[in-house]
C-alpha cells in the first residue's frame, strides 16, 4: 500500500535518531518527535492516501473479467478505447473499495463482484464519483432469500438504506446480466434505486401508472413479470425505467423521447463519446 511505502523513510529516520539517542547523546531524542508525529498522520490518513494512489494507478482487471465486459455489456462495447480503459479502471476500483460478502456460499466469486461493479459504473460513468457511497456493503445469496425487511418473501434483490447494503440472489443477478432480453437486470435495478437515493436532489420526472405500458413496449417485460422475477411488491417504475434506459436505449428513445432526454441529462451521458452511447440493441423475444 502507498501509505506503508510513504511511512518507510519516517520509520528509518526515527530509528536513526533512536540509535543516536541511545549511543551518542540523549538530546537527540527531540529529533524523534516530528517523525513520530508524521507516522501518526500517515496512519490516520492511510485510507485516503491509499485510495489516491489506487486512483492514480488502478489495478488491472483479470482477463476473465475484462472478457465478461467485452462479451456481455453493450454499454462498454460502444465506448471509445480511452473510455473503455476508464470503465475498466472504475470497475476494478469499485471492487476494491466495497465490502462484498457471501451468505450460504463460499467467498463471493470475482464475476459476481464485477457484475455489480459494472452496473454501478454504468450509472455513474458521467460523474467523477462512481462508488454509490454510502451503499458500501454488497451481499450475495446463491438463490432468492428472505430478509429482516421482507421475512416472508423469498426475493431476488433489495437495498437497505439504513446500513448501506445491497443484497442479490446470485442466480438472478447473473441471468439478468448475461441475458438481459430474457431476464430483467436486478443488478442495474438495485444500483438505480441506490443512485436515486444518493441523488435525490435531482429534478426527477414524475412517472404515472401509464408509464408501464411504454416500459413493456420497450423491453417486453410487464410490470407483473418484473414483480414475479424480484418477488416484491410494489415495484416502483423509476428504477425500472432507468434499467431500460441503459439496456434498450434506442427503443427507449423511440418510445419515450422526452424521458430519454431527461435521463441523458440526469446521468450526464452527453459527456461520454460526446453523446449517449448508441448501444447495440438486444433482440426481444
Amino acid at each position: 500500500m502507498a501509505s506503508k511505502i510513504l511511512a518507510i523513510p519516517f520509520v528509518l529516520a526515527a530509528l536513526v535518531f533512536l540509535y543516536l539517542t541511545w549511543e551518542v547523546d540523549s538530546r537527540y531524542s527531540w529529533y524523534i518527535v516530528p517523525f513520530v508525529v508524521a507516522l501518526a498522520l500517515v496512519f490516520v490518513l492511510s485510507p485516503q492516501i491509499d485510495w489516491w494512489w489506487h486512483k492514480k494507478c488502478p489495478p488491472r482487471l483479470r482477463p476473465k473479467i475484462q472478457g465478461l465486459l467485452e462479451r456481455f455489456l453493450p454499454y462498454y462495447q460502444k465506448l471509445s478505447e480511452s473510455e473503455k480503459q476508464r470503465f475498466r479502471d472504475r470497475v476494478a476500483l469499485y471492487m476494491m473499495a466495497n465490502d462484498f460478502q457471501a451468505k450460504g456460499m463460499d467467498d463471493p466469486p470475482a464475476d459476481l463482484k464485477a457484475v455489480v461493479a459494472a452496473c454501478a459504473v454504468q450509472l455513474s460513468f458521467g460523474y467523477p464519483d462512481f462508488l454509490l457511497s454510502p451503499f458500501e456493503y454488497i451481499i450475495f445469496y446463491p438463490q432468492p432469500f428472505p430478509s429482516p425487511q421482507y421475512p416472508e418473501h423469498f426475493h431476488a434483490s433489495e437495498i437497505y438504506e439504513e446500513d448501506g447494503v445491497m443484497i442479490f440472489s446470485a442466480e438472478q443477478l447473473m441471468k439478468g446480466f448475461l441475458q438481459p432480453a430474457q431476464f430483467y437486470n436486478i443488478g442495474l435495478h438495485e444500483c438505480a434505486k441506490a443512485w436515486e437515493r444518493i441523488h435525490h436532489q435531482q429534478d426527477w420526472p414524475e412517472l404515472g401508472a401509464e408509464i408501464w405500458d411504454s416500459l413493456q413496449a420497450i423491453s417486453g417485460f410487464s410490470q407483473e413479470a418484473i414483480q414475479r422475477w424480484i418477488n416484491l411488491e410494489p415495484i416502483p417504475a423509476r428504477p425500472v425505467s432507468i434499467v431500460l434506459f441503459f439496456t434498450f436505449p434506442e427503443r427507449f428513445q423511440q418510445v419515450l423521447p422526452e424521458l430519454y432526454q431527461r435521463y441523458s441529462v440526469i446521468f450526464n451521458q452527453d459527456t461520454i463519446n460526446g453523446k449517449h452511447p448508441v448501444l447495440k440493441e438486444i433482440a426481444v423475444n
